[in-house]
Parts: structure tokens; sequence; C-alpha cells
């Protein structure tokens, strides 16, 4: 996933795009623009950013580092885990998410600012899933919350209907 921005990158609003491939070798690119109207607003679409970035590397301590703690998730089954502090994922996660799913990666499909404030961003994302043939394993709309606590932007709060 690349990143890019429009030019006049110090006015709002302005758009943080991202460039979503479905194959490592695909020619085929998705964009995928977030308007931000302030500063709080870009920093926590970065964060998502990161985070997205970070699950696809299964770099734990770098989706650890997106997140504030603790971190909450409501998942598919309406179930709440609160995960008081890092990792963010057990040890062992991503070889049983791989083995289980036969997932390679994930891109977004929309983020979208809902409200927001100083400290704190609520966004509206979908993101899919996909195999490492391009092959589509689902489709997960979700509300992440965003927020500034002492001075670290991180995702607080994650509803989803992944598993």
């Amino acid at each position: 996933m690349k990143i890019s921005q429009q030019k006049n990158s110090n006015q709002y609003p302005k758009e943080i795009i991202t460039i979503e491939k479905l194959t490592e070798d695909s020619l085929e690119e998705m964009v995928i623009p977030t308007v931000v109207n302030n500063e709080f607003e870009e920093i926590a679409v970065q964060t998502a950013i990161s985070f997205m970035n970070s699950f696809n590397a299964q770099d734990n301590r770098g989706c650890s580092n997106a997140c504030n703690f603790p971190h909450a998730r409501v998942g598919k089954d309406g179930k709440l885990v609160v995960t008081e502090n890092p990792p963010i994922q057990n040890d062992g996660f991503f070889e049983w998410f791989i083995n289980f799913y036969k997932w390679n990666h994930s891109c977004w499909d929309y983020r979208q600012v809902i409200q927001s404030d100083p400290n704190k961003v609520h966004l509206q994302v979908q993101f899919s899933r996909y195999r490492a043939d391009g092959s589509k394993i689902g489709v997960f709309p979700s509300l992440w919350i965003i927020t500034n606590q002492e001075g670290h932007w991180g995702i607080k709060m994650r509803s989803s209907f992944a598993p």
C-alpha cells in the first residue's frame, strides 16, 4: 500500500490517499481517498493506515503502537474483548490467522471521518481480506474510535463484522 497526499498539504480540507492492490503482482489498483478537515482528523486517519500496514506486515508491535490501551473490540458475535496492555494480538495470532483463513492481506474499501474533536475521531471504515491469489475472503464494515491519550493517538475501540 502506497500513501500519497494532495498538494498544499498544510491546508484543509485535504485528501489522504492510499493505493490498494488485490495481489502483489496486480496491475489493477484501487485509489482510496479520505477527506480530512483538520490536523487531528489527519493524525487519526494516518493512525488507522499505520494499523492496517502493520497488520499486513504481520507486525504485532506496529499494530500495538497504533492502538491505545485498554483497547476494546466488538466482533461479529457482539462479544466485547478488552485488551488491557500490549500486545494487541496473542502470540501466534498471525500464523493461526493465515492457516485458518488462508489470509494474505487486507485492503481498504473506504475510510470516512464521521465525527471528530481535538481528542477523539470516529472513523467509518470498510476493509476486505484477500488470499494470495486475489480471491476475497470477506468484506467488513467497521467503526473505529481513535483517541488522543496523553499525547499518543491510537485506536481505542473497534467494532466490526469481522470474526
